[in-house]
């Protein structure tokens, strides 16, 4: 069962062409990274048990980092770790679980803890839950020619749709909601009407996330929104927008430095007449190990009544007709 695995260790060490070859040579550090999960999969996952079907490790951000080799290690930060492993799971080659993934006994073993631990006090913190999957069906087109960033839900889902922000952000170890913003369009829209009134077009890359951070209506905090344009730029997801310095585009503006990074539109016209929809978000909520339980001991309780019925009608010896189904 491990010849998943082992192919993709085969495949790390040997490919020479394609999206997966491109990225393994020109990202610094992604090789090392895919390594590294693949030896401890091959190692440490567990089939078919946590995950149905699928490969699983168990283990935290931390972990993983901690696992990789030295050399790794004294290159690269936990930061750039984690954008690496986001990057990754951009891809699909693994992906990160969520409660409802997980195997019924999985699921059972949480809750039991959970419940526990109301009554205790001493909460079980589980790890994280990886899918590692078969690298030769992972589409790394989607970050080729990209550098590591930290991403977030709201990004991720703007360009690339809710199931691969999913498989990057889900959680199976939170206990609480986790909530992830959802932008009812791409926010190039909103940006493109503001700069088209701007003098040149153009306006501070702070500025417009700032700009996006007033109009969610102050949801998450400004350094979210400031990650959330990086990534926007970085994958050219911001249409007839261009990201550049002032120096490099021959600007300049009064008291701003020639490196500053600015927007600038390219086309006002098409940018601004394609939609009048203000930008909106909404809120994403994942599991609530509280909701589930309730849900859970209702499902309960709704048996033992409807059981408890059976016997009684049964005892009485009642018989269901045609004319007392509701169809």
């Amino acid at each position: 069962m491990d010849q998943i695995i082992n192919n993709n260790l085969t495949l790390i060490r040997t490919a020479t062409r394609g999206d997966f070859a491109n990225c393994i040579k020109h990202i610094k550090g992604l090789k090392s990274v895919l390594l590294t999960i693949n030896k401890l999969a091959l190692d440490n996952a567990e089939f078919n048990k946590v995950v149905s079907g699928s490969y699983t490790l168990k283990m935290s951000e931390k972990a993983l980092y901690e696992a990789q080799t030295l050399k790794f290690k004294a290159s690269y930060s936990a930061n750039k770790f984690k954008a690496l492993l986001q990057m990754v799971a951009l891809t699909g080659a693994i992906k990160s679980a969520s409660f409802e993934d997980l195997s019924y006994a999985e699921r059972a073993k949480r809750v039991k803890s959970y419940e526990m631990a109301k009554q205790t006090g001493h909460y079980v913190n589980y790890p994280r839950v990886w899918v590692v999957g078969d690298l030769s069906m992972a589409d790394f087109s989607r970050i080729k020619g990209h550098k590591p960033l930290l991403l977030n839900y709201t990004a991720v889902t703007t360009i690339f749709g809710m199931s691969v922000a999913n498989q990057v952000f889900n959680d199976a170890s939170s206990t609480g909601d986790s909530d992830h913003m959802l932008l009812n369009h791409n926010p190039a829209v909103t940006i493109s009407k503001y700069l088209s009134v701007k003098k040149d077009g153009l306006m501070p890359v702070t500025d417009v996330a700032d700009l996006l951070y007033r109009v969610s209506g102050h949801a998450k905090s400004l350094k979210y929104w400031q990650t959330t344009l990086r990534v926007l730029v970085e994958y050219n997801a911001l249409s007839n927008i261009e990201a550049v310095s002032l120096g490099s585009a021959g600007l300049s503006i009064k008291g701003l430095r020639k490196n500053t990074k600015v927007l600038r539109l390219i086309d006002p016209v098409s940018a601004t007449d394609n939609d009048d929809e203000p930008l909106k978000i909404q809120a994403v909520y994942q599991y609530n190990f509280e909701e589930y339980l309730e849900d859970l001991h209702a499902d309960i309780d709704k048996s033992k009544a409807d059981k408890a019925k059976q016997a009684n009608d049964d005892k009485n010896g009642i018989t269901v007709t045609d004319e007392m189904l509701p169809f």
